[in-house]
């Protein structure tokens, strides 16, 4: 994530505006901001903290519904475009031609998220798939932004999975302190799980 970057901090009072989001993401991932905003618009759920943390998240196991949505509005306005630009109809290459990238560029990515996910995890039950985790740094943003995550799933009766890289101490302990637990591993991640009611359910086993 590259350019302009926001301020370090923002006072709580005020909200995590989308451009500001975008930026951080930009930044902690070295991509160009509106990479970054077509990242965030594609995601299902943006989860932000006002002192500079954003998560976003898939709602995994619908392949099907968001292939299908996908096709439905690329497929037409794409071949609108060509037929506009065939005739030479500038209003009509005006209305597909937005639609054809806007299908590509959030609905195609939302798919792909959606085959990705179905091929690394068990999908059953629609888990939360938390990517593009960025924050601040050292400002204990990326706890607190975490237990929103886990709050949020928690209400929604959700299992929340994710993939981490195997040499990352610092992302594996903070998961692991939220009940996240491996559930494989491939090459150089790994990929964690947290049950829904995992807090509960670990404190209510037997003390040996």
């Amino acid at each position: 994530m590259t350019s302009s970057s926001a301020p370090p901090t923002a006072p709580a009072s005020e909200p995590f505006r989308f451009t500001d989001a975008a930026r951080l993401h930009a930044r902690r991932f070295n991509k160009h901001p509106l990479a970054s905003a077509l990242r965030l618009l594609s995601a299902d759920q943006r989860i932000t903290h006002p002192d500079g943390g954003i998560a976003l998240l898939t709602e995994a196991g619908h392949v099907i519904r968001a292939t299908a949505l996908f096709a439905a509005t690329y497929v037409p306005a794409f071949v609108g475009m060509v037929y506009g630009f065939a005739i030479g109809s500038v209003p009509l290459i005006a209305v597909t031609l937005p639609a054809v990238l806007v299908s590509a560029l959030v609905l195609g990515s939302r798919c792909e998220r959606q085959i990705r996910a179905r091929r690394t995890f068990d999908t059953a039950g629609h888990p939360w798939v938390l990517s593009d985790v960025a924050t601040e740094p050292h400002l204990g943003v990326g706890n607190r932004l975490l237990a929103e995550v886990v709050s949020r799933a928690e209400e929604a009766n959700a299992d929340i999975v994710l993939t981490a890289g195997e040499d990352n101490e610092i992302a594996r302990t903070l998961y692991a302190r939220h009940h996240f637990l491996v559930i494989d591993g491939r090459g150089q991640t790994i990929a964690m799980r947290r049950r829904v009611r995992a807090s509960l359910s670990e404190s209510d086993q037997p003390q040996s």
